[in-house]
């Protein structure tokens, strides 16, 4: 039921977008009742964070999958950025972004995103430092914090600063940037 309720608040945000969509709308879409949305989410809000984190999981576990057969941490760093501008550009995050840019800023910015992304590298941190790309003396936390402000900001914001637009200008970047800041 939760998966045939996402898919139809998807539809709508889709459709309609974030503001214009209702729990109403979600049912008529999903051919349920507004009562079977609410047995699973308290309200519109928590509905549309669930879409969104369920867009989000799919994309780690896409670049998760990829990452596994990348050698060096820049190199995942690198991919993760470059994923994330693609699904940025792209399908429903960039048809909200022109309607709804302060509605999809906020979704980066909620503490579930970024949990969700800080579990997603210790793992990656700790092979980096196994491997000898990193110090040994890095903490894994710091490492991690890093790593996830450097490529939310470079997925949210690719055109400010320094214009690196093609996966040799980020990987550049990125390799002096950790190599200074993780030794």
């Amino acid at each position: 039921m939760v998966a045939r309720i996402l898919d139809a608040a998807e539809d709508c945000i889709r459709r309609y977008g974030i503001r214009r969509t209702s729990v109403g709308e979600v049912a008529r879409v999903g051919k349920m009742s507004r009562g079977s949305i609410y047995r699973h989410f308290s309200d519109k809000d928590n509905l549309v964070q669930a879409v969104f984190a369920r867009f989000q999981q799919a994309f780690l576990n896409r670049t998760e999958a990829a990452m596994e057969r990348l050698p060096s941490l820049v190199d995942k760093v690198t991919y993760a950025v470059v994923m994330g501008r693609k699904d940025a550009a792209e399908g429903i995050y960039a048809s909200l972004a022109q309607t709804e840019p302060e509605t999809v800023a906020t979704l980066y910015l909620t503490p579930g995103f970024y949990t969700r992304s800080m579990a997603f590298w210790p793992a990656h941190i700790e092979q980096a430092r196994a491997a000898g790309e990193i110090s040994a003396d890095v903490d894994v936390a710091v490492a991690t914090d890093l790593v996830m402000r450097l490529a939310v900001s470079m997925v949210l914001f690719p055109d400010f600063g320094l214009k690196m637009t093609s996966r040799s200008s980020v990987r550049a970047y990125l390799q002096r940037v950790l190599a200074k800041g993780l030794g």
